[in-house]
């Protein structure tokens, strides 16, 4: 089966001021910009040739180009053995969707899953996971305003919504920001969620006094109990800030859920107090969670991406971590880790795969794209505006530029996809 990396992005495209419907922020050349909605299927088996699937809601009569964000993952959401392509995208005054793609045996077909979610505006973040052991797997999505966590499943009638969590932080203040499906232990997937209060200003406005606000927010753990939904926190950061990413995977011999805080800048002192931390939380044999730190991030303001999985073929699994810094004093390069631990002396040892510009590495995934047994990093230097893929070949990481556009973009996911 041929094997294809799925791209969801926001190209950030220079546009004539005054056009409307478009936002007000600026690209780093100082001009407006709008924010494109893209899909990419790349193929790494003829030069990683791009093809770009339409982001319109099947059957609806309004195109999708532009938008606010898009998310994307890969799971078999109706059962047949075969992995689909599902896309959760919020176009720019009109309501939120999600949708997927079918590969038919000669091309991708676009089919309609959901549109009528209730209190949602943004969505924000999505996984996919079998959660019930019925053979298909769910999806889970992230929003705002109310911090909705909402699994959409397949059902007899079609897809149907059911609502997990909300209101984390209050009514029209919360902000789920990440969701994660994985087993840390139970022997069943559960769902992970990071929510946080909602910023109160416009996120991406560039001024001369920006300042990085300090976003209180939490770790949830949900999972069902006798029929309901029940949430248990993991983390709430002192309640000082948040975390931007969650994975969950086998690390250091067992299985982990793997956090990242954000740090708050403190303008008035030229620092970043406190710093992102690194954490790794495992449940114990009482139900409880209990967390240790990898690592301080201390030229960073925060984690924007991570991956686990054995990418130097030793049998044991590494984190690969992507930073996102800030343009200030020796803060200006971000920073693109991995992660070993050894057991003999139960430490970790960091090595920088890459660096670059302050937007960083914002979204990254392990993958066995030739299947020779070895996987491949592919991270998005977004601040560049350029995909890349290491490989780790006879000792030493190669790096190779597989995607470039000419302002930067916003990289939200990748995935890994068979098609026949």
């Amino acid at each position: 089966m041929a094997r294809r990396l799925i791209i969801s992005m926001l190209d950030l495209v220079e546009r004539p001021l005054g056009r409307p419907r478009w936002n007000d922020a600026v690209t780093r050349l100082h001009g407006s910009e709008q924010k494109r909605l893209e899909a990419l299927l790349l193929d790494p088996h003829a030069g990683w040739s791009a093809q770009r699937l339409d982001l319109g809601y099947p059957g609806a009569a309004e195109a999708t180009e532009y938008g606010e964000f898009i998310t994307a993952g890969v799971g078999d959401i109706d059962g047949d053995g075969r992995s689909e392509i599902v896309f959760a995208v919020t176009p720019t005054d009109r309501v939120c969707y999600v949708m997927a793609y079918r590969h038919d045996g000669r091309s991708w077909r676009p089919e309609p899953v959901y549109r009528e979610f209730e209190a949602v505006d943004f969505i924000r973040s999505m996984a996919l996971g079998d959660l019930d052991g019925d053979g298909c797997d769910e999806i889970v999505i992230g929003t705002r305003p109310d911090g909705a966590t909402v699994l959409v499943d397949r059902g007899p009638p079609g897809y149907v919504a059911e609502l997990i969590d909300s209101k984390q932080q209050g009514a029209g203040i919360s902000n789920v920001r990440e969701v994660t499906i994985g087993d840390i232990g139970r022997g069943q997937p559960d769902v992970f969620t990071a929510s946080a209060r909602s910023n109160t200003r416009p996120k991406w406005d560039r001024t001369p006094d920006l300042k990085w606000e300090s976003v209180p927010g939490h770790i949830f753990h949900h999972h069902r109990v006798n029929g309901r939904w029940q949430r248990t926190v993991i983390e709430q950061h002192g309640g000082v800030t948040h975390t931007r990413v969650l994975r969950v995977g086998e690390l250091a011999g067992a299985q982990r859920l793997v956090s990242c805080s954000v740090g708050v800048y403190d303008s008035e002192h030229q620092r970043i107090d406190p710093r992102p931390v690194l954490r790794m939380h495992t449940l114990g044999p009482d139900g409880t969670f209990t967390s240790e730190t990898v690592d301080v991030l201390e030229k960073a303001i925060m984690c924007r991406s991570m991956a686990i999985g054995d990418i130097d073929g030793d049998g044991l699994n590494e984190l690969v971590v992507g930073t996102r810094s800030l343009a200030f004093g020796e803060h200006g390069t971000s920073f693109l880790y991995v992660y070993k631990y050894d057991p003999a002396d139960a430490v970790w040892t960091r090595t920088i795969l890459d660096t670059s510009e302050p937007l960083g590495f914002r979204s990254l995934i392990l993958a066995d794209f030739f299947r020779d047994g070895r996987l491949v990093v592919i991270a998005s230097d977004d601040g560049k505006g350029l995909l890349k893929a290491y490989r780790f070949l006879d000792g030493a990481w190669h790096a190779e530029v597989i995607l470039s556009r000419p302002n930067f973009i916003f990289c939200t996911a990748m995935g890994v996809v068979d098609c026949s």
